[in-house]
């Protein structure tokens, strides 16, 4: 709206309240004084590039069920929170499992269909059903 009067020659110490459409139910109990400054946590010793992939440690995976060296490191109490990494899949399977082949999943080394179709074929699928859900990457078992 439009001042109705012209300005007084003695203003107010402060403006008055106004009030608004949605006050705030309950302030905050801690706020802070200022934003925070960026960045909050950098990292102290940042590599130059990406971790190639034949340079990628082995790990249990995020589930505990397998070995991997992907990017699913377990973030829950139920699997071993150090992150131990390992050279290989088997330091992996022998470390973690006990046993040595076991079950990992290899995310460098990705399975190419066969170009042309082999002189051989098997009579039946490999798997008698097709799965509920398919898996995330190819799973890998060393014999």
């Amino acid at each position: 709206k439009a001042p109705i009067s012209p300005p007084s020659s003695t203003p107010t110490s402060a403006p008055s309240p106004s009030p608004t459409g949605n006050p705030t139910r309950s302030p905050t109990k801690n706020p802070t004084r200022a934003p925070t400054k960026e960045p909050t946590n950098p990292t102290v010793n940042p590599t130059s590039s990406p971790t190639s992939c034949e340079e990628r440690k082995w790990h249990i995976s995020s589930d505990g069920s397998m070995c991997s060296n992907g990017y699913d490191y377990p973030i829950n109490g139920n699997v071993d929170l150090n992150h131990d990494d390992y050279d290989s899949l088997e330091e992996c399977c022998s470390a973690i499992f006990g046993t040595n082949p076991c079950n990992g999943e290899d995310i460098c080394n990705t399975f190419s269909p066969t170009i042309s179709p082999s002189m051989n074929p098997t009579r039946s699928p490999v798997t008698p059903e097709p799965t509920l859900s398919p898996s995330s990457a190819p799973v890998v078992t060393i014999v």
